[in-house]
């Protein structure tokens, strides 16, 4: 099983926030930035940005598929 990290980076001045969504399992590790604007409390923050990094990976679980010919 993953574990995955969720890291504040910076506060940018447009109102997005950066974070790096670190995930490490038994094959590596990754780490993903991912900017999002404010949502006003950091539990929403963090929701937003993990749903951010989900999506991602299933984009990636379905271009590996298809690039692997496997259904």
């Amino acid at each position: 099983m993953a574990n995955t990290e969720l890291i504040r980076v910076e506060e940018r001045p447009d109102g997005r926030l950066l974070f790096n969504v670190r995930v490490t399992g038994t094959a590596g590790r990754i780490e993903l930035p991912i900017a999002i604007r404010d949502q006003g409390s950091n539990t929403s923050n963090e929701t937003a940005v993990f749903q951010c990094a989900l999506d991602f990976a299933r984009e990636l679980e379905a271009a590996f598929r298809l690039r692997l010919g496997v259904k």
